[in-house]
């Protein structure tokens, strides 16, 4: 039997384990490992082999692609890189004699199966062993909150065309005593194809990461693994895998055809030595595809509302687990759903394709702070929040699954029909605070900002900035274009505005003046002077023609003065004088964004790109 102290070498094959293992070598920064992974005998590319890095105390990783292409990030410490996936034998590779950074590896793998009747394993049937699985699974669920880091993709498309595809890194609070869970958004990024109807702004069907969470059994069985339902369905014992030392009962099901209900088809795989449920995969039976229930609960009401004619027509799912110090946790799960979608309003008229992908790229740990309820990404806010940029640097250290060749020309393809333009990065004499709330690029005299998070400049807050730090009296001033991200028109929602700040930035509260046009909270375009002293904001807003003018600050000792001025005229108009004390101190002189809007509905999202150009920082 296994000792449940700690995490065996074969669990983690599925996905991440935590063991105690010697550190060895260490290095001064992360890096990557790039490579390929490939059947030994056919090299046909392996997918979804788990890639775990070990070091005392933590593991961390991801998966391969279906390309068998995958990247992993190796943090300081770290022991080994472990290539595991079920009917293979492990792979492990040493990293204490070579970091491998800038090398690509070649994986082989060897598969490692047997049939049923050449392996002594006890002589139990099909549903029996289901039983057991079904009360093992019970006991190795996790008694303490946990939380895990994870990456999501989600893609939607017809036969024809790609409308989106959206990725995030998060983290998932799991609190096993409530039988729920919470999600925070951590980093995400979108590409739409804008020039078709934005179908999901006002109904989400995927029910994105939310509903891959779900397959941790932590809100219930699936209803092959629940004891009241086992008579709907007909188990087959088909074979034994081998999986490292260990065995693997593979276990199909499909429903009962007297069963009027739609129910799944498929396979589970369950360790013969404590039963545990190590993976499962399954798809819409046939049989039950006739009493399909399309939309529930709220969901049924708001598509109604919508007018929104919504049908399951297919569905796949895919779970894996592995076990830490005994307790079961989920660590990649699955899904594709084929839905007819009809909105007469918006003349849609679709079979669509929502297929979600999840890892876990960091294993389940402790925390100290729970996720608050202003802090939780919710299902509807799966698009929100995240630029439509693709660029190869935007993750950082953050673990993801590889985007295969042909995601990589669909996200290209995007582009071109959005007419989005190359644009370069910012030069490095450009600081920046809450980089993570925007996108800053350059075009050659243009700055360019755009906001994808939620925040603002005012009292205590605090959004995205571009800054130099000066010291000193000087002249700052830009001509400001803004306009809807990937149109001219104007943005129409919430409070998003973009313009110049002065700011002190040694003390705790917020002292700042800002200098900004857009939106206050409908579609009338106004200027914004906000002067804010220790987190407390006022100022004078009026009522402007359009977002392209200019903007200028004039400081001289501890007096700031803030002008505008149309394009198209040369006379600059003082809006106010403030004499301020913090003036006199080192100051961020910059560019700013900001969006906030009174929600958090699907339209709810920056949607804004400010263009400064002709800027002059005069000392």
């Amino acid at each position: 039997m296994m000792n449940r102290n700690f995490i065996t070498v074969s669990r983690c094959s599925l996905f991440f384990a935590l063991i105690l293992l010697h550190p060895l070598a260490t290095i001064a920064q992360p890096y990557l490992v790039k490579g390929k992974i490939a059947d030994k005998e056919t090299n046909v590319p392996l997918d979804a082999v788990s890639i775990v890095a070990f070091q005392k105390g933590i593991s961390s990783g991801t998966i391969s692609n279906t390309e068998g292409i995958f990247q992993v990030v190796i943090d300081p410490g770290t022991d080994s890189l472990q290539f595991s996936r079920i009917g293979y034998a492990s792979k492990t590779i040493d990293l204490s004699q070579n970091t491998y950074a800038g090398t690509f590896l070649k994986i082989e793998m060897q598969v490692q199966q047997k049939q049923l009747g050449e392996v002594i394993v006890r002589n139990t049937s099909a549903l029996e062993i289901v039983r057991k699985a079904i009360g093992a699974t019970h006991e190795m669920m996790p008694d303490n909150d946990y939380e895990t880091g994870n990456f999501y993709r989600e893609i939607i498309k017809d036969s024809i065309s790609y409308y989106s595809v959206a990725e995030a890194a998060y983290k998932t609070q799991y609190y096993p005593s409530e039988k729920s869970f919470r999600m925070q958004l951590l980093k995400g990024r979108a590409k739409e194809d804008v020039a078709s109807t934005r179908m999901f702004e006002d109904f989400h069907p995927g029910g994105g990461p939310q509903a891959l969470a779900g397959f941790s059994f932590s809100d219930g069985f699936p209803d092959f693994l629940n004891l009241k339902k086992l008579r709907s369905f007909r188990y087959k014992k088909d074979s034994v895998i081998q999986f490292g030392d260990k065995f693997i009962y593979v276990i199909s099901f499909d429903q009962n055809p007297d069963v009027h209900e739609a129910l799944e088809r498929g396979k589970l795989f369950i360790d013969t030595d404590d039963y545990a449920v190590m993976k499962y995969e399954c798809e819409s039976s046939p049989i039950g595809l006739p009493y399909v229930k399309n939309l529930q609960g709220t969901d049924k009401l708001m598509a109604k509302l919508l007018k929104i004619d919504f049908e399951r027509k297919y569905w796949q799912k895919l779970a894996e687990f592995t076990v830490q110090t005994g307790k079961l946790i989920l660590s990649h799960a699955a899904a594709s759903y084929n839905i007819a979608y009809r909105q007469p309003k918006k003349n849609i008229d679709l079979d669509i394709i929502i297929s979600t992908e999840m890892i876990v790229t960091a294993g389940a740990r402790s925390f100290a702070t729970k996720i608050s309820k202003a802090e939780e990404w919710q299902r509807k806010n799966i698009p929100a929040n995240m630029p439509l940029d693709f660029d190869a640097n935007f993750w950082g250290t953050n673990n993801i699954i590889e985007p295969t060749t042909e995601l990589k020309t669909i996200i290209e393809g995007m582009g071109i029909k959005n007419n989005e333009q190359p644009i370069n990065s910012i030069d490095a004499i450009w600081k920046k605070h809450n980089e993570n709330m925007f996108i800053a690029a350059q075009n050659s005299d243009s700055i360019i900002l755009i906001p994808v998070a939620k925040g603002a400049w005012e009292d205590g807050e605090s959004a995205g900035i571009v800054y130099q730090e000066i010291s000193g009296d000087f002249s700052f001033e830009t001509e400001l274009k803004a306009s809807k991200r990937n149109n001219t028109e104007l943005p129409d929602i919430g409070f998003q505005q973009a313009g110049i700040i002065i700011r002190d930035a040694s003390t705790r509260e917020e002292n700042n003046v800002v200098l900004a046009c857009g939106t206050g909270g409908n579609s009338k375009i106004k200027y914004f002077l906000r002067r804010t002293d220790r987190g407390k904001s006022k100022g004078p807003v009026d009522n402007i023609d359009d977002m392209n003018g200019w903007l200028k600050f004039e400081k001289k000792g501890n007096t700031i003065s803030a002008f505008i001025k149309k394009t198209e005229t040369d006379e600059w108009k003082k809006i106010a004088t403030y004499q301020l004390s913090w003036l006199d101190k080192s100051l961020e002189v910059g560019f700013i964004v900001m969006a906030k809007f009174p929600g958090n509905g699907p339209k709810m999202k920056p949607d804004m790109k400010a263009i400064f150009t002709h800027y002059s920082l005069i000392k």
